[in-house]
């Protein structure tokens, strides 16, 4: 079944549902959330801890999406279609086990380690059903990053919270997603959020 009544090129309201997707963007959100999470370690462990992730999980799958879309083997830079999906998957995947790897010999596990762990299981999770039902990533890690912040007291899971209605009008307002898919996507995440904020 394709997504419910995305909105025509060129209305305004499309512009701002193009933004706000931005804005909410995995790639964005979470270094977002490893540097809040790390920084009760410090600064320096925020940074260090944005930095690992951002050049071993986002860095290649940017890396990927543009190569796939620049040769047109994805319909939108989303990999919008089930079909899409699975070397997107396999990337991330493969990034999020090189960040354990890293980790493991950087030092004793902590909550990037634990975390890691949990986004590497939804990654597989969401891979396994993609046949059948394609969740929402951007709302995956909406909701799991808003589960976790605000768990741990942090302001801006307020601020996340607050913004997922808005983010989930925006995939479907693009086509990305079905509603379903945006209400599976949610949940998924804040049971993953969940199982990070238990974690040892």
């Amino acid at each position: 079944m394709p997504p419910s009544l995305p909105l025509r090129p060129g209305t305004r309201a499309r512009s701002v549902a193009r933004w706000v997707s931005i804005v909410g963007h995995p790639f964005a959100v979470v270094p977002l959330l490893v540097a809040a999470v790390e920084a009760r370690r410090g600064p320096a462990a925020a940074a260090r801890g944005a930095a690992l992730v951002a050049l071993l999980f986002v860095l290649p799958l940017a890396l990927l999406t543009a190569l796939q879309v620049r040769r047109g083997a994805w319909s939108t830079v989303d990999a919008s279609h089930p079909r899409e999906r699975p070397v997107a998957f396999l990337v991330a995947g493969l990034g999020l086990a090189a960040l354990l790897v890293a980790l493991a010999r950087t030092g004793p596990a902590g909550p990037l380690a634990g975390g890691t762990g949990v986004a590497l299981a939804l990654v597989a999770g969401s891979a396994a059903v993609t046949p059948w039902l394609k969740l929402s990533l951007h709302m995956a890690t909406a909701a799991l990053a808003t589960v976790v912040l605000l768990a741990r007291g942090a302001p801006l899971g307020w601020a996340l919270a607050a913004g997922i209605p808005v983010l989930a009008w925006s995939r479907v307002a693009l086509g990305r997603h079905r509603w379903v898919e945006v209400a599976a996507g949610t949940l998924a995440g804040a049971g993953a959020g969940v199982a990070m904020v238990r974690l040892p």
